[in-house]
């Protein structure tokens, strides 16, 4: 159900905060208050700015899946959300337990290639196999909140370093690239790959952003572009197709993506695209890094090989706002992410610090 909607026009953005502020009010991309969750519709940028409240287990599950929100570490909260909706709800049902179970069964399996949504629910439906009571429950959910804010700080604090070497020892713009969305509209707050390039923005690093438009949903052209628009950073979105020729003239000094799961040994899932951006930066010798935090790791899988591939509605490739975009006859593969293999990964900045592939594993000790 829709709250309300607001035109774009009127938004102001707190620069050193890192949410967005608007109509006087200051935002995160997804909030509890009075027995409800509150999310920004991503689906309505930039067109609109919609606040969708959402009320039970099969509501977040219908706006994970129809991606009203997405980005793994905010996915990872609202599975926790949805897993606390969940035990609420099953106080009522005739059968508890069961429909408990298999709510959070559907809540986990709604979006299958980012490890941070069954994380989330893990965590929670954890501590309420414990017992913990309802209050107890929703306590450790906004707990784990606030925990995500706070590694997307330290990514960013830790990533800036990446930036600001570049700048000192070049002295002029430091020109990055991305892909997808990985700002505070994924995430909580701050965002993954977008929290360095904010904490280079309020250092007054001087930097520019390619933003790839990112087919077929383009979340970077519709999402990423929006946030740095209002947050007064310098940016170009481009077609996906244009990143090789940006490299290989000497326009991109670093990549910087998010990630929605990666493998112990360092290979990494993310937005369909970024392998190939991937292997354009290694022929280029430019550095790639993926920016996530460390609940992005499945240290269960040994690598690539493993992540499920989530494969969407062919709709989303051959239409675009119900005008056909391809032959309406003509069958289309909707692949939503691919696996960049570690050894074309130079490091991965976490709230822990940055590490090489091979240095992953001491995250686990």
């Amino acid at each position: 159900m829709l709250l309300k909607i607001y035109n774009i026009r009127l938004i102001i953005v707190n620069r050193r905060r890192q949410h967005l502020k608007f109509d006087g009010k200051k935002y995160h991309s997804i909030w509890y208050d009075r027995d409800k969750v509150y999310i920004i519709d991503q689906r309505s940028l930039p067109e609109k700015f919609v606040i969708e409240k959402i009320r039970t287990s099969k509501e977040m599950i219908a706006a994970i899946t129809d991606m009203h929100l997405r980005g793994a570490p905010l996915i990872g909260v609202a599975g926790a959300y949805g897993t606390f909706f969940a035990y609420r709800e099953s106080f009522s049902k005739p059968e508890p337990e069961e429909y408990y179970e298999n709510m959070i069964s559907k809540l986990r399996n709604c979006r299958p290639t980012a490890v941070n949504l069954s994380w989330g629910v893990q965590k929670i439906d954890g501590l309420i196999k414990m017992g913990l009571e309802l209050d107890r429950v929703l306590a450790a959910v906004k707990t784990l909140e606030r925990n995500e804010i706070e590694c997307c700080k330290r990514i960013g604090a830790n990533g800036v370093a990446l930036i600001r070497e570049i700048f000192n020892v070049t002295g002029r713009t430091v020109n990055i690239m991305t892909h997808c969305n990985a700002g505070w509209l994924a995430t909580v707050n701050y965002g993954t790959a977008s929290a360095p390039v904010f904490r280079a923005r309020d250092e007054e690093i001087n930097i520019h952003v390619w933003v790839s438009e990112t087919r077929p949903r383009n979340q970077g052209g519709k999402l990423t572009a929006w946030e740095y628009f209002h947050e007064n950073i310098s940016h170009t979105v481009v077609s996906d197709s244009s990143c090789g020729h940006l490299m290989q003239n000497k326009m991109v000094d670093l990549v910087i993506v998010g990630a929605d799961r990666i493998a112990k040994n360092g290979d990494t899932a993310n937005k369909i695209g970024t392998y190939l951006k991937a292997l354009a930066a290694k022929y280029n010798n430019i550095p790639f890094y993926i920016a996530a935090p460390v609940s992005t790791i499945d240290f269960s899988i040994k690598s690539g090989r493993d992540i499920p591939i989530e494969e969407r509605d062919e709709n989303e490739l051959k239409y675009m706002n119900e005008a056909p975009l391809i032959h309406e006859l003509s069958p289309a593969l909707n692949y939503a992410f691919d696996i960049t293999p570690a050894e074309l990964i130079t490091g991965f900045i976490t709230e822990k610090g940055i590490f090489k592939p091979a240095e992953l594993l001491r995250l686990t000790l």
